[in-house]
């Protein structure tokens, strides 16, 4: 309680005393509003924070493949899948020969198709010689034909388009030694031939037939 002094107006020192009550008032409740201002902002501030973690754990959820079931087999990613013969974008190269050469571009292989229209596939060796070919004739019958150091002829395995079978053996000037052949009907024969080209012998002879 204010004690008025003694010069003091009474009047004048009440109205001072509600004057200065009523300021603490004033002050008391902008401090609480204060407080409230603040309690808000912060709460606002929370659920913002809240808000943001929230979207960004269902980014990363709906980033991410979902887990493979038990039912279903696991996916393979295009990069990783195995190309299809049949896949719609294979691209093919088209041509009438394919040559390889070695380091020296020396001839090494080709594959092209003959005068006749039949299809070969011809290995050479570093000399340029051809050691090695697999024909398939315009008749769809196939060979393997192997050849010397000077390019010869020394053997030869083929099947003829009336379903028989037949091994040649040549000497080294290319002329044809031995045969032997198997019928299209399962038939077994061997024939030699002289250094002229002529039979000298046969199996089965004519009497054994």
């Amino acid at each position: 309680m204010r004690i008025a002094q003694p010069d003091e107006d009474p009047g004048t020192s009440a109205a001072s005393s509600e004057s200065a009550a009523e300021i603490n008032s004033d002050d008391a409740a902008i401090g609480r509003f204060r407080d409230v201002v603040e309690s808000i902002a912060a709460e606002s501030s929370a659920a913002q924070s809240a808000q943001a973690e929230n979207v960004k754990l269902e980014s990363v959820k709906a980033e991410a493949p979902p887990p493979p079931s038990n039912d279903e087999p696991p996916t393979v990613s295009a990069a990783s899948a195995p190309m299809s013969p049949s896949y719609s974008s294979r691209k093919s190269i088209a041509a009438e020969e394919f040559v390889l050469i070695d380091s020296h571009g020396a001839r090494r292989a080709a594959l092209a198709l003959e005068d006749g229209g039949g299809a070969a596939l011809t290995l050479s060796d570093a000399a340029g010689h051809t050691r090695a070919a697999i024909r398939l004739g315009i008749d769809g019958a196939p060979s393997v034909v192997l050849y010397d150091g000077t390019g010869r002829r020394r053997l030869e395995v083929a099947l003829k388009p009336d379903g028989s079978s037949g091994l040649g053996l040549y000497e080294e000037n290319g002329e044809g030694r031995a045969e032997v052949v198997v019928s299209g009907s399962g038939t077994p024969s061997l024939s030699l031939f002289g250094p002229n080209g002529k039979r000298i012998a046969r199996l089965p002879t004519s009497r054994d037939r």
